[in-house]
């Protein structure tokens, strides 16, 4: 018996070790910018493909985010996002090839999704400092440099929030962590909790390098998806992953439910992926509806995401 448990460890872990195809031509890429620019640039860089979202003129007529926000924005919320001047040489774009009216898009999108965020942020993640580590670009409001990264993961911190009712996680474990802005929300918010990082490489060294100059090492640890089987029953009060599930295989995205569901027993599951999406590389349709769910998971809210509208966003509590 013990033996075979053995082994199906050994065989989960390997199918969670192994990336499908888009993330591996991704990582690909990850790994040239970074023998190019360094982990110095990384907001400037491998952020772009994570969760850091560009607006351009040539997109934005089929933009679901814009139209979100210029839906949730009064017209003089709007008129002082465009008013206010901005930084938009050259100099201080460096690394960013993008036309100048397109950086003035991109500042102007950034400060009406940081006003929306002001008013659903319970925990007050705004007032945080977004860090100068990695090179943020450099968008200015309200007299100080603010980002999208950080605007988003306060609506998502307050989503946790709600899931939680309000209780301090003590361990939070997330799975595709991109550099680390969620992560970084998150230990503020509870300077008790401890967190695990799961995720590939070179994502994994990235967030080490950006969580570690930012918080005690002994708060953050770091896994690869094989090791992450050896995580214990019950050992984490929140699990979250954000736009990670939908870009591997239907197996893996097996897998990883099972993980959360022994983890997470008795803690909450926070996911936030496409509602629905096609991984060309792999030929793999996801859908946010067909996720094989345990059944013990009771759910706690199933609904949009603001301000991303092509995603969904949900919780559940775990075997209570």
């Amino acid at each position: 018996m013990v033996a075979r448990d053995h082994d199906e460890l050994i065989s989960k872990a390997a199918s969670l070790s192994k990336p499908a195809l888009f993330w591996k031509r991704l990582g690909r890429e990850h790994e040239v910018q970074l023998a190019r620019h360094g982990f110095d640039a990384v907001k400037r860089q491998q952020a772009l493909r994570y969760f850091t979202w560009r607006w351009s003129w040539r997109s934005l007529r089929g933009s679901r985010q814009m139209r979100f926000l210029l839906a949730h924005s009064s017209p003089s919320t709007l008129l002082r996002c465009l008013a206010e001047p901005a930084r938009h040489s050259s100099h201080e774009w460096e690394g960013v090839p993008w036309s100048r009216r397109d950086r003035w898009l991109y500042v102007t999108a950034a400060r009406l999704l940081w006003e929306y965020a002001r008013k659903h942020d319970p925990l007050s993640v705004l007032s945080l400092p977004e860090p100068k580590l990695g090179d943020p670009l450099p968008v200015r409001w309200r007299g100080r440099l603010i980002s999208q990264d950080l605007a988003n993961a306060a609506l998502e911190t307050a989503a946790i929030t709600r899931a939680l009712d309000n209780v301090p996680p003590l361990s939070i474990l997330e799975v595709g962590a991109g550099y680390g802005r969620t992560a970084y929300a998150l230990l503020e918010s509870f300077p008790e909790a401890t967190y695990t990082v799961v995720d590939i490489e070179p994502a994994l060294t990235i967030s080490r390098w950006y969580l570690t100059r930012l918080f005690p090492s002994e708060r953050i640890r770091f896994l690869n998806p094989g090791e992450a089987e050896s995580l214990g029953a019950r050992s984490a009060d929140l699990v979250i992953s954000i736009s990670s599930l939908q870009e591997m295989t239907p197996g893996q995205v097996v897998r990883y439910l099972d993980l959360f569901d022994r983890v997470g027993e008795g803690g909450v599951v926070y996911l936030k992926q496409w509602r629905s999406w096609m991984n060309p590389e792999d030929g793999i349709a996801f859908d946010f509806r067909q996720m094989p769910i345990p059944p013990r998971w009771r759910l706690l809210f199933d609904e949009p995401a603001p301000v991303q509208a092509n995603f969904q966003q949900a919780a559940w509590r775990v075997g209570w």
